[in-house]
């Protein structure tokens, strides 16, 4: 410990990723092995027989004819607005 704490604060990064890098190495193999094993568990074949999916039907719904709707170039935002009086 008392050559660590010598060691320049450079040296010290490099030590600190290194040992997180292998650390989270050897993390990542014992996850992706477990994840294997859990996955080759299951009988995918098997369980893809038992799956239902229901049947459904959407019923039709007629859209309406849109009357013919007259647009003004009134530019204010309520209909009942008087409009500007020009002098």
């Amino acid at each position: 410990m008392a050559k660590l704490r010598n060691l320049p604060e450079n040296k010290k990064k490099i030590i600190l990723w290194a040992v997180a890098v292998v650390l989270g190495l050897i993390m990542g193999f014992f996850w992706v092995k477990g994840a294997a094993n859990s996955l080759s568990k299951l009988n995918m074949n098997k369980q893809m027989q038992n799956i239902e999916i229901p049947q459904t039907s959407i019923p039709y719904i007629p859209i309406p004819d849109l009357p013919n709707i007259k647009i003004s170039n009134n530019p204010s935002p309520t209909p009942d607005a008087t409009p500007p009086i020009n002098k």
